[in-house]
C-alpha cells in the first residue's frame, strides 16, 4: 500500500509538471497604460490605438485634464484628437486581448515649444 501511495504522489507531481510546461493556445488579456504626463503649454493631443493580427481592445480610456472618455470595443485602428490646456495631464489606458498579434496605444502632442508623448503595447504569439 505504501508503494501505491508513493507511486500515486509521484505521478501527480509528474502530471503537474507537464501541465505547467504546456503552451496555452488561448488569448491573453493585458492592461495597457501609457502613464500620465503634463502639458506645459496648450497643444492638440493625438491619441491612437492600432493592432496587428488578432489584437483587439475591449475598453479604451483617454484623459486630458479633468475630462475622461471611455470607448468600448473600438474598431482598430482608432484615433482621436483633443485640445489640451497648459497644465493638463494626459494619458491613455486600454484592455487589450491578443492571441497572435499586437496592440499599441499612444498619445502625442506638440506645438512650437513643447512635445509630450506616451506609448504602451503588447505582442503575443501562440503555437499549437
Amino acid at each position: 500500500m505504501k508503494k501505491f501511495t508513493a507511486l500515486a504522489i509521484l505521478l501527480s507531481f509528474i502530471m503537474v509538471g507537464f501541465m505547467a510546461c504546456s503552451k496555452s493556445s488561448g488569448s491573453t488579456t493585458t492592461n495597457l497604460d501609457t502613464g500620465s504626463k503634463q502639458a506645459q503649454s496648450a497643444m492638440t493631443i493625438n491619441f491612437t490605438a492600432t493592432q496587428t493580427g488578432d489584437g483587439s481592445i475591449t475598453t479604451l480610456t483617454y484623459t486630458v485634464g479633468s475630462t475622461t472618455q471611455t470607448v468600448s470595443n473600438p474598431s482598430l485602428p482608432w484615433s482621436k484628437s483633443v485640445d489640451a490646456s497648459s497644465g493638463d495631464y494626459v494619458s491613455i489606458k486600454a484592455t487589450a486581448v491578443t492571441t497572435n498579434g499586437s496592440v499599441t496605444i499612444t498619445y502625442d502632442g506638440q506645438n512650437s515649444t513643447d512635445h509630450i508623448s506616451g506609448k504602451d503595447s503588447v505582442s503575443t504569439s501562440s503555437t499549437k
